[in-house]
């Protein structure tokens, strides 16, 4: 019985071992890049959209679908708009940038916090403007952060000190953010969206064509910080639990 029980012992210990030596783990091709960091953010043009580290803003870097060595996508938010965008780098990750400025994946077509209309100088919300009535009614507006450039980046094995007292990369990116002129014109929506039959209803749209730069709106950001140790004390949305004593 002893015997029998060994050599069971022994083929189990045998077969774990073999499963241990087939996994393997697997890297994207930017996994030098790749993670989730905690960031403050400065901005040159405003002193007031500034943030400190304890503050937490996150910023992901990864790979793109085609998971290749130079092409990461960067994902955060800046002033409170998401800002997205897949970059052509060259150099490694300890030095590097983009030649290329390129759309931002989260602005939309048309109607969220990050598009205002312009009249007599003054800038107001989408909704200020109401539903249009009929068709050729037009209106100039600004979507900001339409498209973003990466001017250097750098990530730094152990380079920083987090929050929590721990050793953990860090991180430096600097973006400029630039913003778009455009109009906005109304449109018949499909027949079928009608509330009432032969009674049209319209819409808004950005009308094809009509976006421009938007001229001394550019602004450069600087996010720096250190990558997410995944220890709570190292995540700035924790908040210590209360003790009454």
């Amino acid at each position: 019985m002893k015997k029998i029980s060994y050599i069971s012992i022994l083929f189990v210990m045998m077969l774990m071992a073999s499963c241990f030596e087939e996994s393997e783990n697997w890297y994207t091709n930017t996994a030098t890049f790749d993670g989730r960091y905690v960031v403050a953010q400065t901005c040159e043009e405003y002193d007031s959209d500034n943030t400190v580290i304890e503050d937490g803003d996150e910023l992901m870097i990864y790979n793109s679908a085609s998971n290749v060595e130079n092409e990461i996508i960067i994902d955060c938010h800046i002033a409170g708009l998401p800002l997205k965008g897949k970059f052509n780098v060259t150099g490694g990750s300890a030095d590097f940038s983009a030649a290329d400025t390129v759309d931002n994946i989260e602005r939309t077509a048309f109607g969220s916090r990050d598009c205002q209309i312009i009249s007599e100088g003054s800038f107001y919300a989408i909704s200020a403007i109401g539903t249009p009535t009929g068709l050729g009614e037009e209106y100039d507006g600004i979507q900001y952060y339409a498209r973003l450039s990466l001017t250097s980046g750098k990530v730094i094995p152990e380079g920083a000190n987090t929050i929590g007292g721990n050793v953990s990369d860090s991180v430096y990116l600097s973006v400029i953010a630039y913003s778009d002129y455009f109009v906005v014109e109304s449109f018949e929506l499909p027949e079928d969206e009608w509330a009432l039959p032969d009674t049209p209803e319209y819409d808004w749209r950005i009308k094809d064509g009509s976006r421009s730069n938007a001229d001394g709106y550019e602004e450069h950001w600087g996010l720096s910080g250190y990558r997410y140790t995944g220890f709570p004390e190292d995540d700035p949305t924790t908040v210590p639990p209360i003790v009454e004593k």
